[in-house]
């Protein structure tokens, strides 16, 4: 809602013609006679009216030279300064004008329009006060303090007292009656916000915004269809309002029609081209319409008119990772973070912010750029982000779960533990149960672990990940032959499931039994490419029954490692295929990688062992199979002795 004007240029529109004449007119009279202070006066009034600030400035600057105490020069002056983007030339004038006559309210008035339009809301809430204790029946006064009140953000039921007051005052001023129903509205009550907007509408056929406002409130209380009629009302009266096209976007979204949404965010973004906000609208649009990369070039730019806001950077950040570009989705987070932390300092702009983007205040930008973070492998980074998320918002379950998964990958499973139980402490979830035991299960504690499988089990006998979860355990502990069942009932249930075949030849694989390994991992690895783990054993059994295949081994591993460059199998696996293409070097670089990420990985110890037995050096591969042999890695203790 725009303010009122306190100082009224014209009751009816002026026709353009008849006021460019009426300038020749009183430029001809200054001519003649330069002291005419009314001619002076009507000039500057005349351009104002005109819109053409810059050309009032001189006549009305002249005026105030000729006659210094002309009051509505002051005020006229002023406003031209203003409209012009001179504020300080504005407030300076003003303050020296308010200092000589301390009392007189248009002066203050003015003054708070000026503070108003600078979002000053202080002085302008100040400067209203003034004005209304000067002419406290003026109507208009009491519903521009009211405004002020409300933008502050913290007067609610002092704006909603003053909008009363001044319709109170004047039963005609629709504006206050808006601005009322806004208020209640923000305030929750939305029974009385509906009432008040609709008599608007009923009294007028004219009120755009009543009939915007009644949709919004409308939209929140999921009334869709009356929202769009009356956002529609709102288009039919002002066809170029852009919040009200943004708005049948969001209603056509809520519809999941997904196309129209897409048009009316068009359309809004084209009635007002610096709102961000249908920008980023667009941008969500084209996502669910499978379009990034023209999401993309929306959200970049949402970013352009609103660079201050997160929400715009994480769902760009999120695109540049889904296409690949690290860097630009590491970039985009880490701006994300900086305008979130920025924005809570300022309480204002973290509202503007929520408002715009509908962006509560949560982990998104800190787990996107941990994420991002951690593809480029910087784990040490992207924990220290997630540290920060935690510190920040220590009762946010999403913070909690994201650091522990950050933990683990940095093979920190204790300090994982304490993450994903303080998570179940403030989520009681299945899913929380299930990632703290999986976390029990990389930190080989099976009677930590197996109790919370077993808990989810029992309310959930069917639940896929508890069932999984609990072979991992088993595998993890040698309990091959209860992993075996299980792996066969799932497998029986469901042929297709890709991750028991996977687990179920890769079991058979480390325990000695590779023909009875390929068919499921083949199996698995066709159902769903993504299972990274099956893909690398594959590759590996392929090796190990054909050195021919080494080739193709290292491609499969380096592809997956592209992905997922801190994958210990993947790393484990590398090595033992570089070394039998006999790039010892480069075998032992991968190895020892596959160690640095994971130490309690027997095979990475067996195999750098081997690499290193293979090129002479003895000790250092004695210890080697010493470590594997203490993660009981049966080959490894058979080689020691061979070694003694």
């Amino acid at each position: 809602m725009m303010l009122l004007a306190l100082l009224v240029l014209s009751q009816k529109p002026a026709d353009v013609e008849s006021l460019k004449r009426t300038a020749a007119v009183e430029s001809a009279a200054v001519e003649r006679s330069p002291d005419d202070t009314e001619a002076l006066y009507r000039l500057g009034l005349t351009y104002v009216m005109l819109g053409e600030m810059k050309k009032a400035i001189k006549p009305l600057e002249t005026l105030l030279e000729k006659d210094s105490d002309s009051l509505d020069g002051k005020l006229l002056l002023a406003r031209a300064y203003r409209f012009s983007g001179d504020v300080d030339k504005a407030k300076d004038l003003l303050d020296k004008a308010i200092l000589a006559q301390p009392d007189e309210s248009s002066l203050r008035a003015e003054r708070g329009l000026l503070a108003r339009s600078t979002d000053d809301i202080e002085t302008a809430v100040k400067e209203y006060q003034k004005a209304v204790e000067l002419t406290p029946k003026d109507a208009k006064l009491v519903f521009n303090l009211g405004e002020a009140m409300q933008k502050s953000g913290s007067r609610l039921d002092q704006a909603i007292a003053l909008y009363r007051q001044a319709i109170e005052l004047d039963g005609t001023l629709t504006d206050a009656k808006v601005n009322l129903g806004k208020a209640l509205a923000e305030k929750g009550l939305f029974s009385e916000a509906k009432e008040v907007l609709a008599s608007v509408n009923k009294e007028t056929m004219t009120d755009s915004e009543a009939h915007y406002n009644l949709g919004v409130i409308l939209m929140r209380e999921n009334n869709v269809t009356a929202a769009v009629t009356e956002f529609e009302r709102t288009l039919a009266i002002n066809p170029k309002h852009a919040q009200a096209l943004n708005n049948l976007g969001v209603a056509m979204d809520a519809r999941a029609e997904d196309k129209k949404a897409l048009e009316y965010f068009k359309k809004a973004a084209a009635a007002e081209p610096t709102f961000a906000e249908a920008f980023f609208n667009q941008g969500m649009s084209y996502i669910k319409l499978q379009k990034p990369n023209d999401a993309t070039r929306a959200f970049e730019q949402a970013l352009k008119l609103e660079p201050a806001s997160s929400g715009p950077y994480v769902k760009l950040g999120t695109l540049y990772l889904q296409q690949g570009k690290r860097d630009r989705a590491v970039e985009a987070f880490k701006k994300a973070v900086n305008a979130q932390e920025a924005a809570e300092k300022d309480a204002s702009a973290f509202k503007m912010l929520k408002k715009r983007f509908d962006s509560e205040r949560n982990t998104d930008a800190y787990r996107g750029l941990a994420l991002a973070l951690l593809q480029q492998g910087k784990v040490d980074e992207a924990v220290s982000t997630l540290k920060r998320a935690v510190e920040k918002m220590p009762k946010d379950p999403s913070a909690r779960v994201a650091l522990g998964e950050a933990l683990l990958a940095q093979g920190k499973a204790d300090e994982a533990v304490e993450q994903f139980k303080e998570r179940l402490s403030l989520e009681p979830t299945t899913d929380a149960r299930l990632d703290l035991a999986r976390a029990y299960t990389r930190k080989h504690s099976a009677k930590a672990a197996e109790p919370l499988y077993r808990e989810v089990l029992k309310t959930e006998p069917g639940n896929r990940q508890a069932n999984i979860g609990l072979v991992d355990l088993y595998i993890a502990m040698g309990r091959l032959g209860e992993a075996e069942i299980l792996l066969k009932k799932l497998m029986t249930e469901d042929s297709s499931d890709a991750a028991a075949l996977a687990r179920f030849g890769i079991m058979k694989s480390r325990f000695g039994r590779p023909n009875e390994a390929l068919e499921p991992l083949a199996a698995a690895v066709k159902l769903n490419p993504g299972l990274t783990d099956a893909r690398a054993e594959y590759a590996f059994l392929l090796v190990r029954a054909d050195t021919a295949n080494a080739d193709r081994c290292v491609k499969t591993m380096s592809d997956i490692l592209t992905d997922d460059p801190r994958n210990v199998l993947a790393l484990t696996y590398l090595g033992f295929c570089l070394y039998t293409t006999g790039d010892k070097v480069k075998a032992e670089t991968s190895l020892k990688s596959a160690i640095a990420v994971d130490g309690d990985s027997g095979s990475a110890h067996y195999y750098l062992g081997q690499v290193l037995e293979g090129v002479g050096r003895k000790d250092e591969a004695r210890k080697e199979y010493e470590a594997a042999a203490k993660l009981d890695f049966a080959d490894a203790k058979e080689l020691l002795k061979t070694l003694k």
